[in-house]
Order: structure tokens, then C-alpha cells, then sequence
């Protein structure tokens, strides 16, 4: 599976991404909405994992952004912060909705839910 990670702590970015490397997917870590938008133009991922809070373009942003160029990947976002909560219940009343993940990510979480279809998965947020 094509994976895009998106987190302005690299040091996050990178981890996630040497772990679903280590699982056998291609995953690239980006630092920012803007590369990660356009690295998704460029590499047409199955997913893209993002951090909701970002200096910059947001994730939730980054994520709409993709969503229209790229109707088929799949976005999973994740987040440590409750003022994520507004953010997402504003994508949502614009008719977004995202499979979320709390952070830290718990490597085996995040492996089991990519084996899983797409949506919403036990212990998820549905928003």
C-alpha cells in the first residue's frame, strides 16, 4: 500500500513511516500540508495518514484538499488535542468525514485498522 505520513514532528512522521515500511508498505514521510498535498498529486497514495494540528495548512484542510483531487484515497487523521474536536465537527457539517486515530498511535492499532476496510472501525471517532 502507497503511504503518505504527515506530521510537523518529523521525528513522528518518520517513526510512523519506518513502521509501515518494517510491515511492507511504501510509506514517505512529508512535514507539512503543502508537500503532502503535493506529494499525493505526484504519487496517487491509497492513504494518507496526517496530524489534524499543523502549523500552516491543517491536516483537515490538507485532507479536504486531497479528497477532491483524489476521491479514492483514504484518510486517516490523527490527533493528541481536544481543539481537534472543532475542527473536525466544522469538516463534518461541510460534508467531510475521516477516520480518526488518538495520538500516540499505538503501532499495532494503526496496522490493524489498515488491514481493515476503509470507515469507521472499533474504537474510532466518527466524525
Amino acid at each position: 500500500m502507497k503511504i503518505i505520513v504527515v506530521d510537523d514532528e518529523a521525528v513522528i512522521a518518520d517513526s510512523l513511516a519506518n513502521i509501515l515500511g518494517g510491515a511492507g508498505h511504501s510509506a514517505l514521510a512529508v512535514y507539512d500540508g503543502e508537500s503532502a498535498i503535493k506529494w499525493a498529486r505526484l504519487l496517487l497514495p491509497d492513504v494518507v495518514l496526517s496530524d489534524v494540528i499543523m502549523p500552516g495548512i491543517d491536516g483537515i484542510e490538507t485532507a479536504k484538499i486531497i479528497m477532491d483531487v483524489l476521491p479514492g484515497c483514504r484518510i486517516i487523521l490523527f490527533s493528541g488535542q481536544a481543539v481537534s474536536s472543532d475542527l473536525l465537527a466544522r469538516a463534518r457539517a461541510e460534508g467531510y468525514s475521516f477516520e480518526v486515530l488518538a495520538k500516540p498511535i499505538n503501532p499495532q492499532v494503526l496496522l490493524e485498522r489498515l488491514n481493515r476496510a476503509p470507515g469507521i472501525a472499533p474504537g474510532s471517532i466518527a466524525v
